[in-house]
Parts: structure tokens; sequence; C-alpha cells
């Protein structure tokens, strides 16, 4: 009886030590991937079995601006927090911005100095990424965040601000306030886009 509770014992302290040698093998293959951005390699990982995803592995992707690490961390089911993913989503392409809304990222998205949708406006991005932002959110969060337009002023996406002010209750819109920025920026079609919507300039 002796031998067996020994044996037991020992068989125990076999497979417990297997499992700690092969999650610790398995998180120095997760850093190498994130050191080296093999986004490939590292699905690869997450995909064998007893592989925890941690936190911290997204906090070292979006630091080295891994774009693609991210995606498939955030796939395999890391947390990402509202001011990580206002950041990558300005990085993203349009594909894999798209990959990470069908992955159950939120686009109703703020942070006290900006929201997801106001890093979408450049002229420079790829305008799929607000179009396919603007068909999915609620209303009710353009509604609750009107200034959301004055961003679509400064940088000047005409298309993306008309789509905006069509979207958003007319009661809801700062006409005036509104109204003074595209002025100052000299912005005609927005201008119009507003009086379209309700808004009577003096």
């Amino acid at each position: 009886m002796k031998w067996k509770v020994i044996s037991v014992i020992l068989l125990v302290a076999f497979i417990g030590a297997a499992g700690w040698g092969y999650t610790y093998y398995q998180t120095k293959q997760v850093d190498e991937s994130l050191q080296t951005a093999d986004a490939e390699q590292l699905a690869t990982i997450l995909e064998r079995p007893f592989v925890d995803v941690q936190d911290e592995w997204m906090e070292k992707a979006v630091e080295q601006y891994d774009v693609p690490s991210a995606l498939v961390l955030f796939e395999h089911g890391a947390m990402l927090t509202d001011k990580q993913w206002i950041y990558l989503a300005d990085l993203m392409t349009f594909g894999e911005f798209e990959r990470m809304v069908k992955a159950g990222a939120p686009l109703d998205v703020s942070i006290p100095s900006s929201t997801l949708l106001e890093g979408l406006y450049s002229l420079n991005d790829e305008p799929e990424k607000w179009r396919l932002a603007h068909e999915q959110i609620d209303v009710a969060f353009l509604n609750t965040h009107p200034n959301i337009l004055i961003q679509a002023v400064y940088d000047g996406n005409t298309e993306a601000f008309t789509d905006l002010i069509e979207r958003m209750d007319a009661e809801i819109v700062p006409y005036e306030e509104v109204a003074s920025v595209v002025m100052e920026m000299n912005q005609q079609l927005m201008l119009e886009a507003m009086v379209k919507k309700g808004y009577q300039p003096e």
C-alpha cells in the first residue's frame, strides 16, 4: 500500500513537472514570436492545447506596433483596452480592421480624449474603415458624441461628415459649434449638408 501511495505521488509530481515544462516552453515560444513579429508562428502556438493567452502579450504587441500579432492574440481571447483598440484601429488596413470587428471588437469606443471613429477619418487612411464603422455602429453612440463631426471637418473628410450628419438625429447636432469650424475651414459641401439637415445660417 505504501509503495502504491509513493508511486501515485511520484506520478503526480512527474505530470506536474511535465506540465510546467510544457507551459514554460510554449510561453518562451510566444515571446520569441512576438520579438520577431511572426504572427503566423504565434497563431500556430496559440492553437496548441493548454496555452492560456496572457494580457501582457497584447501589451507587447501594441508597444511594438505589431498589428498582425495583436489581431491574432485578440482572436484567441486576449484582452484589449479601449485605448489599445483606438490606437491599433488607426494603424490597421481595412482587412485587418474588418477581422477585428468580426472577432468582436466594439465600435462604440471612447476615451476622454477621443473616440474610435475619430481616428478613422484621415484622408490618408482607407475610407472603407470608417464606412464599415458607420454602417455597424449604433446611432445612439453618434448622438451622444456629436463632436465626432468636428474631427471629420478638421480632417477634411466631406464624405464621412455628410454620412455622419445624415445618420444623427437632427436635434442632437451642435449646429452653431460645427458651423463655426466648417466656415473656418471653408468647407462649402459640409455647410450644404448641414443646411439639408436643418441648419439655418444667419
